[in-house]
């Protein structure tokens, strides 16, 4: 404790009440009646003058009545536990930590923000994404977005992931899909813009399509006259709020065991010559993301209802048209075997045994199915909020017939042939 004398003791109730002054200005002191001192009336540093003899004379306080301290008693800023072995901290000292010289320990961080952000691209994944103790969103988000108080600049958005698109202020007709409703749809074109497929993207180089619709334009394992073409709707307008990406070809992968009668093993990997950005940070878009692959070679989806879209005709034969908006079609998953007997019954007569491997089918309803034109786009199915693709266009009898199911490419029975193709260099 800093030394100081008394001086002048006021009085009260006869008791005497020395007054100290501190020789460190920085600090207030007060009686410790261990020590025997003396000298002249203290300036109070809260204000910084010598109080006037008006004030000195001025009866005390007798309100208080807490025990006097007694050994180490100075007033410490900022307040802490006293310890008569700590150093006395000096309003110089304090200053120099109110200018960051001595950093303290403890610093206040902005509480993070949330948003409604597209689904998927919250950095916690979803668990979590909301901190009730802090705020509950008033309003719900939109359709295909989340409410996210974390991170979304370097997240990739999950595969079958249908995220919030812009509204293109047009009412789709029946069977025609919304703006962004299927953002793993690709459309294969020339470099002429002249049709030649679709196609499912898979991940940010790769896109699945059929054989059988690319064979004319295939030089030596590449396409240097192709082109896919991402976040299309109507084909036809340039109206679209998000413009669609186009990308060339790099390379395309045939599977070596395809059959142009018969259309088994019908599937092909075209390898983008440029990666779609799939993450906000890199320029990703709402209209773009890619389908998932199915989790295994043995995963089956008999029995669910998915879905199929495209640009294809409307109809068989010469009257059918292409589509400039995106339709959709939803159709039933049939069991092989009840797909096998329809087909034998519809055309192909009791000998014809279906390939299990290379086809699923799926349809067989009246007025519902992909057509001429669609082939080598994506039937995709719902599997716990996400999109996966189970099947490609490949081939049927006629369309939209009652009980004659189209055959579609088995995607998961080759998956291990796409897994390999994928990661070829």
């Amino acid at each position: 404790m800093p030394t100081s004398t008394p001086t002048n003791p006021p009085t009260t109730s006869g008791e005497t009440l020395p007054v100290l002054l501190c020789k460190d200005p920085d600090v207030i002191c007060v009686f410790n009646p261990d020590e025997n001192a003396a000298g002249s009336f203290p300036i109070d540093p809260r204000l910084g003058t010598t109080p006037s003899a008006a004030l000195q004379s001025a009866q005390p306080i007798m309100g208080y009545s807490g025990q006097i301290s007694s050994l180490d008693s100075a007033v410490r800023f900022p307040r802490e536990r006293r310890s008569v072995n700590r150093k006395i901290m000096t309003v110089k000292e304090s200053f120099k930590k109110l200018n960051y010289i001595d950093p303290p320990k403890h610093q206040i961080r902005k509480r993070q923000s949330c948003r409604c952000v597209p689904a998927g691209t919250c950095a916690s994944g979803g668990a979590g994404m909301i901190d009730f103790r802090i705020v509950t969103p008033v309003n719900a988000c939109p359709a295909g977005q989340v409410y996210c108080c974390g991170d979304t600049t370097a997240v990739t958005v999950r595969c079958g992931v249908v995220q919030a698109a812009p509204s293109t202020g047009v009412t789709p007709a029946a069977g025609e899909a919304n703006f962004g409703e299927y953002p793993w749809q690709a459309l294969v074109l020339t470099k002429q813009n002249d049709y030649i497929a679709g196609g499912v993207l898979i991940d940010q180089l790769n896109v699945l399509t059929v054989t059988h619709r690319m064979m004319p334009y295939v030089v030596s394992g590449t396409a240097p006259n192709v082109k896919v073409r991402l976040g299309e709707w109507d084909a036809a307008g340039t109206n679209e709020p998000v413009p669609f990406q186009e990308y060339n070809v790099a390379k395309v992968f045939s599977h070596p065991s395809y059959n142009a009668n018969t259309l088994q093993y019908d599937i092909m990997v075209l390898r983008l010559s440029s990666s779609v950005p799939l993450t906000p940070m890199t320029g990703s878009t709402t209209t773009i993301n890619r389908a998932c692959l199915p989790p295994s070679s043995t995963a089956t989806y008999t029995g669910l209802t998915c879905w199929v879209s495209g640009w294809g005709k409307n109809m068989f034969g010469l009257q059918g048209q292409y589509q400039n908006i995106l339709k959709k079609v939803d159709v039933p998953i049939v069991a092989p075997a009840t797909c096998q007997s329809q087909l034998q019954a519809a055309r192909l007569g009791p000998t014809y045994v279906l390939d299990t491997t290379s086809f699923i089918c799926a349809g067989g309803e009246s007025s519902k199915d992909s057509c001429t034109g669609d082939g080598g786009s994506g039937l995709v199915c719902s599997i716990n909020g996400q999109w996966i693709v189970v099947g490609l266009v490949a081939w049927g009898l006629g369309c939209a017939s009652a009980n004659v199911p189209a055959a579609y490419v088995n995607v998961a029975a080759l998956l291990p042939w796409i897994q390999q193709q994928v990661a070829t260099a």
